[in-house]
């Protein structure tokens, strides 16, 4: 049984983390060796007027809030963070001469994106992990010891060339285009049937949710092998056949046991997953918030970069808060006076 009071601690380490992470990553944008308002101005046109250009300078140093927009004096790195530390308080991640209302609008629709290829990923690779897991974990020999080590070798493919292999492979690189290999949608799906348009939506989502999928299917994998092999050699599987219970029961019985820290493993797939669909979403060209903070680095869009990474730590502290909790619910030997 969980206690409130140690929700509460997960809860507050996680926050405390968040807090951390926020003034690291702040410091290192706002501290980095950079002008941010003189690289923005590289774009200007050098023809305009030094009046002109100084005038645009000072606008990019109000909406990146490197000084007051009144009396122009410059903030203090402790006045900017805290600054910026109150608009996130309130999810207000936007610049001062952004419209919040548009800046709010590009995060909520990449989203939706990146939270269906996360879920579908995670579906398929718990649906390979659970069956495969447990038939290693069971079995010993050569057929296991090579799916094992063709696992090992799989894990170690880079994410980005897996993905540039099946785009060679099924999107025409190599014979004839199999599957769409960009983007979500079609030209011109917006007329098909709703039908049509999830059948073309499927297929777009088929070689991105397989990129991101593998690597967490091949660790559950190895989790799952691990788990179920040492419930095997468990005393309690020795005392069962010696009062001659049947195989098949003690099989089950294994598998129960084995299948447990699965739950508490789910959690911290999260930040595996968010890491990945970066790259998987640029490989594929898909709309979410990876391919959305890869286009704000490369704009040096500071507040956009903020955002994105605040974002993220919440998920990825989330999920591990999850996996404490259900390891904790699930696992009746750690008592409270063991956890942190």
């Amino acid at each position: 049984m969980v206690s409130v009071t140690f929700l509460l601690k997960r809860v507050l380490c996680a926050l405390s983390a968040l807090l951390g992470i926020s003034l690291v990553t702040f410091a290192m944008v706002d501290l980095a060796p950079a002008d941010h308002a003189l690289l923005a101005l590289e774009g200007t046109e050098s023809a305009e007027t030094a009046q002109a250009r100084a005038a645009t300078l000072r606008s990019l140093r109000v909406r990146f809030g490197q000084v007051d927009p009144v009396s122009g004096i410059e903030y203090s790195f402790g006045e900017r963070y805290v600054r910026w530390l109150g608009h996130a308080a309130q999810l207000d991640f936007a610049a001062a001469s952004d419209d919040p209302a548009e800046f709010a609008a590009r995060i909520r629709s990449a989203l939706p994106v990146t939270l269906l290829l996360a879920f579908l990923s995670l579906v398929l690779a718990v649906s390979i992990a659970l069956p495969l897991g447990t038939w290693l974990g069971l079995r010993h020999g050569m057929v296991a010891s090579t799916v094992d080590t063709l696992l090992v070798a799989l894990w170690a493919v880079p994410q980005f060339l897996l993905g540039t292999l099946l785009v060679l492979l099924v999107g025409g690189g190599f014979g004839p285009m199999l599957l769409p290999t960009t983007g979500l949608r079609s030209l011109g799906a917006e007329t098909w049937s709703p039908v049509a348009q999830a059948l073309d939506l499927l297929a777009h989502l088929v070689l991105p949710v397989l990129t991101l999928a593998v690597g967490p299917a091949v660790w559950l994998t190895r989790q799952l092998r691990e788990s179920v092999a040492r419930a095997a050699g468990a005393d309690f599987v020795r005392a069962l056949r010696g009062l001659g219970m049947e195989e098949d029961v003690i099989k089950r019985r294994i598998v129960r046991n084995g299948l447990a820290p699965l739950a508490t493993a789910a959690g911290t797939l999260m930040p595996m997953l968010v890491s990945g669909s970066v790259i998987v979403e640029r490989i594929f060209s898909v709309p979410g918030l990876g391919d959305l903070s890869c286009r704000a680095v490369f704009a040096r869009e500071v507040p956009m970069v903020m955002a994105m990474t605040m974002l993220v730590s919440v998920a990825t502290l989330l999920g591990l808060v999850v996996s404490d909790v259900l390891h904790r619910a699930l696992d009746p030997r750690i008592s409270s006076g063991n956890t942190a």
